[in-house]
């Protein structure tokens, strides 16, 4: 009955002053309440009858815990925990019980996740012998400790504490102190909405309106360590360099895709598809001005003029570039030298592209076509004139349009002498039957004879005949040989030698 009404006193007197330590407004609904178990030991020091204890005569104490946070920096608790301890009143162990009340202070700012604090407040500790026995004490407690914030709800805390009796019961226990070192785990109960669910309640949320899944600090508010407007937690790239512009997710910009972050691309507007250098700018290997990643051609020759692939350009199409053409006007299929300019192989003036005649011997006068001109014969310098250009494929009479063009010089020079008459004489090579031959060369003989009746010159002027192989002048052992025996000669026929 004695320790009934022992731990209604004690129970009275700690509900009593923790209503008076309490401020007013603490009791309006504004704090965080919580409730959790606590584990310990009691530190080598005097024993509840006064005898020193050794290191190795630690007890182990346990118990409940709760508290109430009403103030950013302060909180009100209270715990009750039981212990066994070796006395020298009788033999055997005493069981005490403590009930503990106080106030917290923090010392740390709310928005530490560990917390260092202080802690004090009057207690009541009630022993029971083993005999059936006991007494109780009151005492004051006063210690320091550190909070850690595990969760939004959630806390581990460990305290070192020296509780100091404050009652003589006779036993020598007034002024008697005893440490103790605990550790607790607690669990919120609650204390409000959380609105954005950031672990923050509502009346302490400095920053009611986060967007869900931001890191924020202990008032709530996001924070964003690498200074890019994108709130830690939501931040795919939080360590972005500070000043760079970022994406939704908090990632560097890359406008222009090269791979080179905005906010250290120095061409921020390269083409899609360039290759880039360190800084982001576009390569051009060549130097052409199509950038590398885009040019088609990557090697073109310094100078070199190119379309917008970045190959070279060959507007006459003979071989060499525009920009390194210095004939870029040059005929289609005509033979250019290295610069881009049409070759004369016999030096006759003539681009061998329009040479009937390429290997005209130097010196000799010759016409459009690079061959030997026909005013020759009218000038009484040659009686016979081998039209140079004009040739026939094999058992062919058929005039080719280089065969022609030679032809359009013979026909201007006769409209210069009238009064010129001329024989066509045809020739073959050896090969075949000479009757074949014979009528080939008298059919190549008038076939330049209708070109030039075509061009104007008057019938009764020509004379057309056939020679076969008869007149060869070459061997006929080659087919360089054999090609010069297939010709067409003039003869000018009307005995005029001016």
């Amino acid at each position: 009955m004695s320790k009934i009404k022992i731990g209604r006193r004690a129970l009275t007197f700690i509900m009593a002053w923790s209503i008076l330590a309490l401020p007013g407004w603490s009791l309006a609904a504004e704090g965080d309440g919580e409730l959790g178990v606590q584990v310990g030991v009691l530190l080598p020091d005097e024993d509840l009858a006064g005898q020193s204890r050794s290191l190795g005569d630690v007890e182990v104490a346990y118990g409940l815990r709760g508290g109430y946070h009403f103030s950013p920096d302060w909180a009100w608790f209270a715990d009750i925990y039981r212990s066994a301890v070796d006395t020298r009143l009788q033999p055997g162990s005493a069981a005490t019980w403590a009930l503990r009340s106080g106030l917290e202070y923090y010392l740390s700012p709310e928005d530490r996740r560990r917390r260092w604090f202080l802690a004090g407040g009057p207690g009541w500790l009630e022993v029971d012998l083993d005999g059936g026995a006991g007494f109780d004490r009151t005492f004051a407690s006063l210690g320091f400790g550190q909070r850690w914030q595990t969760g939004s709800d959630n806390a581990l805390r460990w305290e070192l504490r020296a509780d100091r009796s404050l009652s003589d019961d006779g036993l020598g226990g007034a002024g008697l102190t005893r440490g103790l070192f605990m550790l607790s785990y607690a669990w919120g109960l609650g204390g409000g909405a959380d609105s954005d669910g950031d672990g923050v309640r509502d009346r302490r949320d400095d920053c009611p309106s986060t967007p869900r899944g931001a890191t924020v600090n202990r008032r709530g508010c996001p924070a964003d360590a690498d200074g890019d407007g994108v709130f830690d937690g939501l931040d795919a790239c939080p360590a972005t360099a500070p000043g760079w512009p970022v994406d939704d997710r908090g990632c560097p910009r890359d406008s222009d895709g090269d791979g080179v972050s905005d906010g250290e691309d120095e061409c921020p507007k390269t083409p899609q598809g360039a290759s880039v250098d360190d800084r982001g700018c576009p390569r051009d290997s060549d130097g052409d001005g199509v950038f590398d990643g885009l040019d088609a051609c990557p090697e073109t020759s310094r100078g070199a003029s190119v379309d917008d692939r970045g190959c070279p350009r060959d507007a006459d199409g003979d071989g060499v570039f525009d920009g390194l053409d210095r004939c870029p006007d040059t005929p289609r299929a005509w033979s250019v030298d290295r610069h881009g300019c049409p070759k004369d192989s016999d030096a006759d003036g003539v681009p061998d592209g329009k040479d009937a005649c390429p290997e005209t011997p130097a010196g000799t006068a010759v016409g459009d076509n690079g061959c030997k001109k026909a005013e020759a014969l009218f000038e009484g310098k040659n009686r016979i004139l081998v039209l140079e250009g004009v040739n026939f494929d094999t058992n062919s009479a058929e005039l080719s349009a280089e065969s022609r063009a030679v032809l359009d010089g013979v026909a201007r020079a006769l409209r210069d002498w009238p009064e010129v008459r001329v024989e066509i004489a045809g020739h073959t090579d050896a090969d075949g039957a000479k009757d074949y031959n014979q009528k080939l060369s008298q059919r190549r003989a008038e076939a330049v004879r209708a070109y030039l009746i075509s061009k104007g010159i008057a019938g009764e002027r020509l004379t057309a005949r056939g020679y076969g192989e008869s007149r060869p002048i070459a061997d006929n052992a080659t087919s360089e040989a054999k090609a010069r025996n297939r010709r067409v000669e003039l003869e000018r026929i009307d005995g005029d030698r001016r």
